[in-house]
């Protein structure tokens, strides 16, 4: 009994330090503490309650050291709608770590860069609470974390889609294995509840409201992110479908044999014709070999050895029409060559 008057002492010292927190935000202009349907004879269980007024709105806000049992609950849901009717009904937890610890964190994505959320399992005080139209928050030092709702789902497969072993995709995970979130407050179908840590001071910053706007911000990116998240996983799955079904590249057809031959022989190098060089500007740039040239006293006397040349020159017949393929035959020298060279020149 003592044990249980120390602990509630220690939870009224609580809400005493909390009412000094909201009185101290901006935009609260009254904070009173309240005791709705707690009875002496029947105890609900709970510490006061901190009512703030924030411009027109009233905000009833509760910090227990732990949740009561349902019924406890549910009491201070009605005692709270019958004395401060239409005020919005806040529940500030401690965090837990029994209940914290249940699920594992997850990774979303914000504004370009991986951020970490924590997600828990809601307790069946808690979702009454959300169900009875109450904010379930969690106050952790001067953060306040605020749910959201996690529904874990998988893609359908549909035609013309291959979602296995994606290329550089974490061998251990499945690309079809996804999440959707339910916002601003969670649904009650949601599997979890994920966490958006947000300052104390910002739920009264942005307007003269108990309102976690901030909260909200991360929420709408989380769900833009969402939807794209969702159509390039989709679109990847088509593409992956479309690089393992398609046709291999068309093969050239084959070459038939005699098309190959006059290929090769139009492609083989033709041999660098031969040009001869005339024989007369070759007899006469370069004497002959072996050839001895006789002197001038030898010549008179060669010069009277053969007659005198023809008047006119002898008639050379016309070239042929077509000239033969191969050159012409080297024709040998002989010393007739060298007594009409020796001729030609007695002629000059």
């Amino acid at each position: 009994m003592a044990d249980r008057e120390a602990q509630i002492d220690a939870e009224d010292q609580v809400v005493i330090q909390l009412s000094h927190q909201i009185r101290a935000l901006p935009g609260v202009t009254g904070c009173t503490l309240a005791s709705p349907g707690d009875d002496p004879r029947q105890p609900i269980g709970l510490p006061p309650v901190v009512v703030a007024q924030c411009g027109d709105t009233t905000v009833v806000i509760e910090r227990p050291g732990t949740l009561p049992g349902m019924q406890a609950v549910r009491r201070r849901i009605h005692a709270v709608r019958e004395h401060h009717a239409g005020a919005a009904h806040v529940w500030f937890l401690r965090r837990d770590l029994g209940q914290f610890g249940q699920l594992p964190s997850h990774m979303v994505r914000l504004s370009g860069r991986d951020v970490e959320h924590q997600r828990v399992a809601p307790t069946e005080q808690q979702l009454a609470i959300l169900d009875a139209g109450g904010h379930v928050y969690w106050l952790d030092g001067k953060l306040v974390l605020v749910p959201y709702g996690y529904h874990s789902f998988r893609h359908p497969a549909r035609p013309e889609q291959d979602w296995t072993a994606w290329p550089k995709w974490p061998p251990h995970k499945d690309p079809r294995d996804d999440w959707r979130i339910s916002k601003p407050r969670p649904a009650p179908t949601a599997d979890c509840w994920g966490l958006v840590p947000i300052t104390l001071s910002s739920l009264t910053r942005t307007r003269v409201a108990f309102h976690p706007a901030d909260a909200h911000k991360i929420m709408d990116e989380l769900y833009a992110a969402q939807e794209g998240r969702y159509r390039w996983r989709d679109r990847r799955a088509r593409e992956v479908y479309a690089e393992r079904h398609a046709p291999p590249p068309p093969q050239p057809a084959p070459i038939p044999a005699t098309e190959a031959s006059a290929t090769e022989a139009q492609t083989e190098p033709a041999p660098a014709p031969e040009h001869p060089q005339p024989t007369g500007q070759r007899d006469a740039e370069t004497p002959p070999q072996g050839t001895v040239i006789p002197s001038p006293t030898s010549s008179a006397n060669l010069a009277q050895a053969f007659p005198p040349p023809p008047a006119s020159p002898p008639t050379i017949p016309p070239p042929p029409q077509h000239l033969p393929s191969a050159p012409p035959a080297r024709r040998q020298r002989r010393w007739t060559d060298a007594f009409r060279m020796l001729r030609r020149r007695r002629e000059r």
